[in-house]
């Protein structure tokens, strides 16, 4: 009570030169730690701020917190008795956030030759982010050889990389055909020739544990060194015949076949143009969303266009820079000091030690660095505003039931059919017209917006969640709510335009 007392008799004296002394004092580690140890004095201090004073202890645990799953970016530079530590996703949902914590907190989160870097340099940038090579100079060559291949996309002119095996065998002709396949596992392509860039070699095909033997997909044996893959067959439907299976499906030109697993095979054979045996130890892989791959001319226009959106334009000063191009068009642009360039630089996939050599080699020079290869930026709200974009499509192809008499339903399944044809049409609108709905109600379920409003953000926010991952929520499940809701919010707003 005496130091509200003190605090009330001392406010009116207070003036800007006093707060800067103090402020001077409390930036003494040792100072901090007596005055964050006396509750008394927190309290006044509270009350003469107008921000809160957030102990070291609590602004430790923020620093570490940062460095879960989602950070991609984190930068360490001195200031004052501690460092500044700002960190960020990249490249898509960035959004920086900085924070000044002591050296000792530092050392806690940080590794030693992080802050040593950081000491030495007068910043320390790590990135999770990774560059793509240079797609004007990268080499893609015809795939003759099965392998990890990065190919490119002829619609989007986007590389995708997945497993390419080349000359598809044809049981029917007894012989490897000039056919490839790409597939990753959620796209395919078929076609007489692939070209792409390799990028590694292993067998571990995208194949399910227990694939569902139906649709479009290839037969493939693999012992970690060789590869067979036949030709792609729709699989229609599984036969059981006196104990005998076999698969009714249809060849590429859509001619009906029968496939039949059999024992003792050690490759496909076909006993006729219409019956193919299967080695039993060949497992079935599924092709799903056929694409078109690039070659030739298209592959240059393609690396053209994938080019400049990997662009990145440098200009450098001493002590400072100026980013602009595709990279940084959505966040990023604009003039920086060099430990702000290399932070965003970071962000789009560039190492710090690349990105310091860019920044003086441009400064020295006087002339603009293009680089190519970089992961373009997107902010969070972006991220956003695309999952409710993509979250009213899916709405678009969901075929939403239709209930035009509930109470009907509802007495279907709880009552026999004698009492369910009692409740009928007539009988659902007395019901409500028992005098339920007046003015005190209205106004009742009209105080409930802003909770319902609260509920819809969100309701959105996992709407969001579930399009960039959430797998225990169903994307379709929160949509719907997050619709429905908005469609309640809505009618109770125009509710207060309308007497009852």
């Amino acid at each position: 009570m005496a130091n509200r007392t003190l605090c009330s008799a001392i406010s009116g004296t207070i003036n800007h030169s006093d707060f800067a002394r103090f402020e001077q004092e409390f930036s003494n580690p040792d100072v901090r730690r007596m005055i964050e140890k006396n509750a008394s004095v927190m309290d006044v201090l509270h009350r003469l701020t107008a921000s809160p004073i957030v102990p070291h202890t609590v602004m430790a645990k923020r620093a570490s917190a940062r460095f879960a799953p989602g950070t991609d970016v984190v930068q360490v530079r001195p200031s004052g008795y501690g460092y500044v530590i700002k960190v960020s996703a990249a490249p898509a949902g960035v959004a920086p956030q900085e924070m000044q914590v002591s050296a000792q907190q530092a050392q806690q989160a940080l590794p030693p030759e992080m802050l040593q870097a950081a000491d030495q340099q007068g910043a320390a940038t790590v990135t999770a982010v990774q560059a793509e090579p240079d797609p004007m100079i990268e080499q893609m060559t015809p795939v003759t050889a099965f392998g990890i291949y990065k190919v490119t996309n002829a619609e989007t002119g986007k590389q995708m990389i997945g497993y390419v095996i080349p000359n598809l065998f044809d049981p029917v002709q007894g012989a490897p055909t000039g056919v490839a396949l790409f597939t990753n596992g959620t796209a395919y392509a078929v076609q007489p020739g692939i070209t792409g860039s390799l990028v590694g070699v292993n067998h571990n095909l995208p194949i399910p544990e227990n694939p569902d033997v139906r649709g479009l997909g290839v037969f493939v044996k693999t012992n970690g060194k060789a590869i067979m893959c036949t030709m792609p067959y729709n699989i229609v439907t599984k036969v059981q015949v006196e104990g005998n299976g076999y698969f009714a499906a249809q060849d590429m030109q859509g001619n009906d076949i029968r496939i039949i697993p059999s024992q003792g095979l050690t490759r496909p054979v076909a006993s006729s143009t219409t019956d193919i045996a299967i080695p039993a130890d060949f497992k079935f892989m599924p092709l799903e969303n056929p694409v078109q791959l690039a070659a030739g001319n298209e592959l240059m226009k393609a690396a053209q266009a994938n080019a400049y959106e990997t662009m990145a334009e440098i200009r450098a000063w001493e002590g400072g820079c100026r980013l602009s191009g595709p990279v940084f068009e959505k966040v990023g642009s604009g003039e920086h000091d060099w430990v702000g360039g290399v932070f965003w630089l970071a962000a789009a996939g560039m190492p710090q030690n690349l990105s310091a050599a860019c920044l003086e080699k441009a400064a020295s020079s006087g002339t603009p660095i293009r680089m190519f290869g970089l992961q373009p930026l997107s902010t969070r709200e972006e991220l956003y505003q695309e999952a409710l974009k993509e979250a009213a499509v899916d709405m678009l192809d969901t075929e939403i039931p239709q209930r035009v008499n509930l109470l009907k339903e509802i007495s279907a399944i709880t009552f026999d059919k004698k009492a369910s044809a009692l409740v009928d049409t007539a009988s659902v609108d007395a019901v409500l017209a028992l005098n339920f709905l007046n003015p005190e109600n209205v106004e009742t379920f009209i105080e409930f917006l802003p909770q319902l409003e609260e509920a819809s953000t969100k309701l959105a926010s996992v709407v969001l969640a579930a399009q960039i991952g959430l797998q225990s929520i169903p994307k379709t499940a929160a949509v719907r709510a997050m619709f429905a809701l908005e469609d309640v919010i809505s009618g109770l707003k125009s509710l207060k335009t309308y007497q009852v």
